[in-house]
C-alpha cells in the first residue's frame, strides 16, 4: 500500500478570488448595452429635430421667396400701369390751359379797354381736377367753351362753379353736349354755349 502525503496549504491548492465575477460582467455589459442604446436614441431624436428645424427655415425661405416674388410682380405691375402717365398728361394739358388764359388776359388779346378779360380771368378760378379747356370763344353776347374730362360726373361740379363767378351770372346757356371718341375713350369731351352764334 501507497501512502503519500499531499501538503494542502500549497499555493496551487488556495482558493482564488476573482476581481469581476461572471454574473458582473454581464450586468456590466447590459449596462453598456443600455448605455449605447440610449445614446444612440438620444442622437437619433437630436438628428429627427434638426431634420424638423432643417424643414421649417426651408418652409420660411419658400415663403419668403413667395412673397419677394409676389412683391417684383406687383411692382412690375406698378410700372406697367399707365395712370401715373395719363394723370402727368391732364396736369400738363390743364397748365397749359391756365397758361393760355393767362397770355389772352396779359395780351389783352380780346380789344381794348376790359375787353373778354373778365370771362377768362373767372373761368381761371374755377379749378376742377381732371378737367382742361381745349378752346375758348367769345363774341359779343356769345360764349362757347369746349373742353375735356376725364369723368362725366366732374363736369356738372365743373360748370356749378359759374354761378360764382358774377361775370357769367345772367348768362343763359343753351347749348350743353357731351361726347366720347372711340379713339380717346380715356376721356369725355363737353361743349357749352350761350344762345346766338359765331362765325366760323
Amino acid at each position: 500500500m501507497i501512502v503519500q502525503q499531499i501538503n494542502l496549504y500549497q499555493e496551487r491548492f488556495k482558493e482564488k478570488k476573482l476581481w469581476i465575477s461572471a454574473t458582473q460582467a454581464a450586468a456590466t455589459l447590459v449596462l453598456l448595452i443600455v448605455i449605447a442604446a440610449a445614446w444612440s436614441y438620444l442622437l437619433h431624436s437630436e438628428l429627427q429635430q434638426a431634420e424638423q428645424r432643417n424643414q421649417l427655415v426651408k418652409a420660411d425661405r419658400d415663403r419668403v421667396t413667395a412673397e419677394l416674388a409676389a412683391v417684383n410682380a406687383e411692382f412690375a405691375k406698378l410700372l406697367e400701369d399707365n395712370r401715373i402717365d395719363l394723370k402727368i398728361e391732364n396736369t400738363a394739358r390743364q397748365i397749359s390751359a391756365r397758361k393760355r388764359v393767362l397770355s389772352f388776359v396779359d395780351a389783352n388779346r380780346f380789344g381794348s379797354g376790359q375787353g373778354f378779360s373778365g370771362y377768362l380771368v373767372a373761368l381761371s378760378n374755377l379749378q376742377v381736377e381732371n378737367i382742361w379747356l381745349n378752346q375758348i370763344r367769345f363774341a359779343e353776347n356769345f360764349v362757347q367753351i369746349k373742353g375735356s374730362a376725364l369723368n362725366a360726373s366732374e363736369v356738372p361740379v365743373y360748370f356749378d362753379g359759374f354761378s360764382e363767378e358774377p361775370i357769367f351770372q345772367g348768362n343763359r346757356f343753351d347749348l350743353f353736349r357731351l361726347s366720347r371718341a372711340k379713339n380717346s375713350d380715356w376721356k369725355v369731351d363737353f361743349e357749352i354755349a350761350t344762345s346766338g352764334g359765331l362765325d366760323e
